[in-house]
């Protein structure tokens, strides 16, 4: 029986993932890091910390499973995007890995911003804003403010590229993960020339555009010493995490739309594209699938505020259950009414993408009442998490994108309460998935196509199941339009005190 083997390198832990090749999860481990945060706007991680995180994950999946490893036929990485790492010819790590968090380019983006259009960077990019997170203000910051590394370098590297080249010795990249770089034109699959001329970042720093779920080679004999792997071992191209979690749900055909709610709350639907001539606040992604592209919408607070909620307002509950308490504040949350006694929050702590780009907004709780209780602040956190699913569903609409059901992942999935106020105000229906890792197992679907178990992305699609559905309580929609409504016009009454 074929293994696949995968590793999910986010922002502060590396996951390992096994699978067996009809996608059941075999076994996983997950490794926490700390990033390097020196000072404001500078945030940085050691490039061995990624690779010795994730060699310690894959052995001790190996020692915990009763497994043969020569069954692990393939290893496939999904990461975060916009981190770059510069490597010189043998794939040492010249600087500290540049993490996607890293603001330090905003000159370099300025400088960008003075060239070209936000609306011709879109039209090229999908990013609909021209930032210094992305790698394209990075790189130039590299080659303005440290010549010398630049001048070594021999390719820049994103986090997957980089456990690749770990891995294999070979250097490529993907359209999955370079989408957001901003040097990499998402409607021709390739980098954009013209900016990087611009900015005289040479093309040939740039490793080779290989498709998703393609095979890259062999273990080199180092990789497989240090992972106790066979040198047979296949490694292919993933996916970043936004990209392969919408695989793992499934999310490959136009008009399918996914949620994440987590600490963010990432709305995600496939689409075919004409043209991005006409600007909007979506962001768009390059998709695994050939000739698909992935909306993105970034809502930055949601889950966080639950959190926020709780540790800071709902100590006793934390004492008294411990893990348990976010189980027993969605108790609280089915408690209070529809509309939370008239309470609503404005969500955007740490602001808002969607439908306005305004960084300077804050949260707002309006309609406070001797009659407020805990139970309403709980329930009103979570309808204006699923207002702002609305909200971003709305937005897709401009690319004809309109879903029947909303598939649900992230931890915030685990509520039923909070999945039906989402089913409610968006009068949609929701689907719980049964496997609610699956930036994992995307990544492990982009491993099985490229050694062969599966035939295309759609067969690998055909194993997802499906655990429960939430259909939307009539009664309660109706509540919730006016709800929405006075939800709607929050941002106007509020902005200019932002």
């Amino acid at each position: 029986m074929k293994l696949l083997l995968t590793l999910d390198i986010g922002t502060t832990a590396v996951k390992a993932g096994l699978y067996s090749q009809d996608l059941r999860t075999l076994n996983s481990v997950v490794k926490e890091y700390t990033l390097y945060t020196p000072q404001e706007g500078i945030v940085e991680l050691n490039p061995d910390v990624y690779w010795s995180s994730a060699v310690d994950c894959i052995r001790q999946i190996i020692s915990g499973s009763a497994i043969d490893k020569k069954d692990i036929a393939c290893i496939t990485c999904t990461t975060q995007g916009e981190t770059i790492i510069p490597v010189d010819e043998q794939g040492n790590a010249l600087h500290n890995a540049i993490v996607w968090l890293d603001s330090r380019a905003g000159k370099e983006a300025e400088l960008i911003g003075q060239k070209f259009s936000t609306q011709k960077f879109y039209a090229h990019t999908g990013c609909p804003e021209i930032s210094p997170i992305w790698p394209v203000a990075k790189v130039l910051w590299l080659k303005s403010n440290k010549p010398d590394i630049y001048k070594k370098t021999y390719k820049m590297l994103l986090l997957e590229d980089y456990l690749i080249a770990k891995l294999t010795g070979l250097f490529v990249t993907n359209p999955a993960v370079s989408c957001s770089t901003g040097y990499f034109d998402i409607r021709e699959g390739k980098p954009w020339e013209q900016i990087l001329e611009y900015c005289e970042i040479d093309a040939d720093k740039i490793p080779e555009v290989i498709p998703c779920g393609t095979l890259v080679g062999n273990l080199s004999n180092s990789a497989a010493q240090q992972l106790g792997l066979s040198k047979d071992t296949l490694v292919s191209t993933g996916a970043m995490d936004q990209v392969a979690s919408a695989i793992g749900a499934g999310n490959i055909s136009d008009g399918i739309v996914t949620e994440t709610t987590g600490t963010a709350l990432v709305t995600a639907a496939t689409c075919s594209l004409s043209s991005l001539e006409k600007w909007t606040p979506v962001t768009v992604y390059a998709h695994a699938v050939p000739d698909k592209y992935l909306l993105i919408n970034v809502s930055q607070t949601a889950g966080i505020i639950l959190k926020w909620f709780r540790d800071e307002f709902c100590k006793d509950i934390v004492d008294e259950h411990g893990a348990n308490a976010f189980d027993i504040m969605g108790e609280l949350a089915a408690k209070a009414p529809v509309l939370s006694n008239g309470l609503t929050l404005f969500p955007h702590f740490t602001g808002m993408q969607i439908p306005k780009l305004d960084s300077n907004t804050k949260g707002v709780f309006f309609g406070v009442g001797l009659h407020t209780s805990r139970e309403c602040f709980i329930r009103a956190i979570m309808e204006s998490v699923a207002y702002m699913l609305k909200e971003n569903i709305e937005a897709l609409e401009v690319f004809g994108v309109s879903p029947s059901l909303i598939y649900s992942l992230g931890g915030g999935s685990k509520s039923i309460i909070w999945n039906q106020i989402k089913a409610d105000i968006c009068n949609k229906a929701i689907m719980i998935m049964n496997n609610e890792e699956s930036a994992s197992l995307g990544a492990a679907m982009l491993g099985g196509v490229a050694c062969g178990i599966y035939d295309s992305i759609e067969a690998a699609v055909a194993n997802i199941k499906e655990k429960q559905r939430i259909d939307p309580d009539k009664q309660n929609v109706e509540l919730y339009e006016k709800g929405y409504a006075d939800f709607k016009k929050m941002y106007e009454c509020f902005k200019d005190l932002f």
